[in-house]
Order: C-alpha cells, then structure tokens, then sequence
C-alpha cells in the first residue's frame, strides 16, 4: 500500500492540451474517486498513473518511487477495467492465477492467494468456469479477484460498473465498498456516475476539461460546492439554479430575481448589486401549508410533471417561468397542475457569483 502523488501533470496529443498541470496527493489506504462528464480527463489521468499514457510533463509517485519511466508492471498496481479484459479460453482460476504465473510464484502461494480471493468475492464455486459461462456481475467479480490476488500497492478501477444493469450496479458498489474496508488498499475509481463517487469515495476530485474544479469528501462537495459547475454535476436531480442580483439595504439581504420575485437570504461577502445565481437542492423546497404575509421565503409555484419515486416524489414546478425541481415526499402533491406554496430553506441556499461561476461564502453569524 501507498501514497499516491501527481505533481503539475500535463498531457498533450500533437499540439492538443488535455490535462493541464494537475496536482492531486492521494492518501495510503484512501479510496480517490475522479468525477466528471465525459472528455474531462478523469481516464487519461488514471491510465498515466497505470502507464498505460505517457507523461508530457510533470511527475506521478508511487510510495516514495517516481514512476514516470516505469513501465505498468513495475509499478505495483492491478487495473480492473470497464470491459473485464478477461481471457475467454481461460477458466476463472487461471484467469486469477495468470499475473501470478507469470511472475514464478510458487503453486502453494498461487493456490493461497486464490482461495483467499475467491472467498473474499464469494465465487469460489465459479473456479472451473469459463467467463462465457458468467453473468456481467460474476465476470466483473473475478476481473476484481485477479486484481486482488497480486496484493497491490495500489488498485486503479476504470468505469468497471458502466455496463452492469442497475441492480447489479449497486449490487457491485456495496461489494467494492466492503472490499476496500477489508483490504484497505490505496483506491482509484474513475466514473461519470456522481452516485457512483458520492456512494464509494473517501474524497472526489471533480475534472473538467483537464482541470480540477474541487477535491473533498462526499459532504464537502455536496454541501459546500466550490463553483457552478459543481453544483450542477454533483446531486440527482441537479441542483436549481436561479439568477439573481444580491441586494442588501434597508436591514433587508435579498436575491432579487424579479421585481416581485425577491428571496430572502443570509448576508454574504459581496458587495449589494452583485449578479449572482441562486441555488439550491430540490430537498430543501418544502411545500407550506401557511403563508405569513409578505414572507419572502415562500412562493406559489404549479406542479407541472409528478415523478413518484417511492419513499420520493420528484415534482417540476413552474415558478413565475422558471422551472425549479422539488423533492417531495408521497402525499404533498398530488397532481399536475396544483398550487402548492414552496418554501426556500434560507439556511440552505448557494450563492456563486454570475461572472466567474466561484462560489460565495456567507458571513460567520454573531454569536448570541
């Protein structure tokens, strides 16, 4: 096991700049998710690390080893890919073994390691089989046993659930989760699937078109994104955005999104009459059964689209033109085209500065 360091990584196609200086240190035993919408870099990155890319410039260490010259099998990491990459005349016990073989291990130490990760995944009634004979998840369980069983410093995973069916998706996710809690192997997950990276991460990188936007945990990037963009990647449904001009006169702090439109916020550090956006979670719109007048936290919006999601209704609602999404729970709603007054969870609303996207922070409030 071992750190992981990148260090003003740069990687150029011709005279095409794809990533561009990252630097990003990866903790012994963390499990690093890199997230982002597809063409953002997040596999170019992990296949530098792997070798799999050359490195235009910049440095990547394994442990205390620069492994920049490195070829893949002398950097002591196993790659668990989207497709499997396993060989179809073999059966799941050579398929496992073969990196071991190839390495003279001894037999007895060979049939160890096997059994131990056959068990650990619960297909060591799967050994004789051929991967023709394996369903995806299967096949995706013995792709990770053959990972296993070298006993890496560190495991690189890329998209290796994006073509599972949804059941077996998560199914996958709960058995990664519980293999890095037993093993404690240094992680990294590449996926364009934010639950995906919120589900499994000790931290997330966010990447966007070769830069990084925000590294944190799950409830950091969730709770506190550091720009637009991240709001709007990470959370399902997306997180609403409403433009708006943050005023504060009068004793009042508001964003004025339209002159009958004014929303009731905490001070910010902005200055008033600063173009920003607004957001904020579909979970924090709450239908009310009571309207205070002239109370600027609460609006009446239309349902327009019910989506029941059992324990969830997601409803899209139509505020003054805008649509907002709002998660609901059964029985507040319970048709389209209804009024229901929503009210905006002022203690959790965003406020990112229109122009440069980055997000701004509220004031620390008095002590009482």
């Amino acid at each position: 096991m071992a750190t992981i360091e990148l260090k003003d990584v740069f990687k150029s196609y011709g005279g095409v700049e794809v990533i561009h200086g990252v630097s990003l240190d990866i903790a012994d035993h963390e499990f690093m998710v890199f997230v982002g919408p597809s063409g953002c870099g997040k596999s170019t990155l992990l296949r530098m690390v792997a070798g799999l890319e050359t490195i235009t410039d910049g440095r990547v260490l394994i442990g205390d080893r620069l492994v920049n010259s490195l070829e893949p099998r002398h950097r002591d990491i196993a790659m668990v890919f989207q497709d499997y990459a396993l060989y179809p005349h073999m059966t799941v016990r050579e398929n496992m073994a073969f990196g071991l073989r190839m390495r003279k291990a001894p037999d007895s130490e060979v049939e160890k390691r096997l059994a131990e990760a056959a068990d650990i995944l619960q297909i060591s009634s799967l050994l004789d089989r051929k991967p023709g004979q394996l369903s995806g998840g299967q096949r995706q369980r013995v792709a990770m046993g053959r990972a296993i069983v070298r006993r890496p410093s560190a495991f690189l995973f890329d998209e290796p659930l994006s073509n599972l069916d949804a059941k077996l998706r998560v199914d996958m996710r709960t058995q990664i989760k519980r293999l890095h809690a037993l093993l404690r192997t240094t992680t990294i997950y590449v996926t364009h699937d934010q639950v995906e990276a919120m589900t499994l991460a000790d931290r997330i990188t966010v990447l966007r078109n070769g830069h990084i936007e925000q590294v944190g945990t799950p409830f950091e990037v969730y709770e506190r994104p550091a720009n637009l963009f991240v709001a709007e990647f990470i959370g399902s449904p997306a997180m609403n955005m409403l433009k708006a001009r943050y005023v504060a006169e009068g004793g009042k702090v508001e964003a004025v999104i339209k002159d009958d439109l004014r929303i009731k916020v905490p001070p910010h550090q902005i200055q008033s009459g600063t173009d920003v956006v607004l957001g904020i979670r579909p979970e924090h719109l709450e239908p009310s059964q009571f309207r205070a007048h002239g109370d600027s936290t609460t609006f009446t919006a239309t349902t327009k689209i019910l989506e029941p999601l059992g324990s969830d209704v997601m409803v899209l609602c139509d505020l003054a033109g805008m649509e907002l999404t709002a998660r609901l729970t059964p029985g507040r709603v319970s048709r389209a085209g209804e009024c229901v007054d929503l009210v905006f969870d002022t203690a959790n609303i965003h406020l990112f500065e229109l122009q440069s996207g980055r997000r701004v922070e509220a004031l620390a409030r008095e002590p009482a």
